[in-house]
This record gives structure tokens, C-alpha cells and sequence, in this order.
């Protein structure tokens, strides 16, 4: 039962790799660049955003294939 969990789990893992990317990674990298920027805090939940935005080039570069 828990081999199949977690086989379950790798797999998801493995399929959506490209969207886990662009979500942690590139949205941090997004996070930490708006963050220094005084005009983007005008911007309400900007951290939010930049994780969305992060996560959004992820899902494209999955059903795409590849990053560019």
C-alpha cells in the first residue's frame, strides 16, 4: 500500500517536473526581484503573483516540452 503511494507520488513528480520548477524556483527568483523594487508594492498579494507567474511558465514549458 505505501509502495503504491509513493510510486504514485514519484510519478506525479516526475510528469509534472517542469510546473514544480517554474513554481518553487522561478517564482522565488520573481518573488526576490519584486521584492526589491519599491513600485511593485503597490501591487496587493505581488507574492502571489510572482509564484502564479512562476507556476504559469512552468505549465506552458510542460505541454510545450521544453523551456524556450
Amino acid at each position: 500500500m505505501i509502495n503504491l503511494i509513493l510510486e504514485k507520488a514519484f510519478d506525479h513528480i516526475q510528469n509534472w517536473a517542469k510546473f514544480w520548477f517554474g513554481l518553487i524556483f522561478i517564482g522565488s527568483i520573481l518573488n526576490a526581484f519584486i521584492e526589491k523594487f519599491s513600485f511593485f508594492q503597490i501591487i496587493p498579494n505581488v507574492t502571489f503573483w510572482a509564484f502564479a507567474l512562476g507556476g504559469l511558465i512552468g505549465l506552458v514549458a510542460k505541454f510545450r516540452g521544453a523551456w524556450l
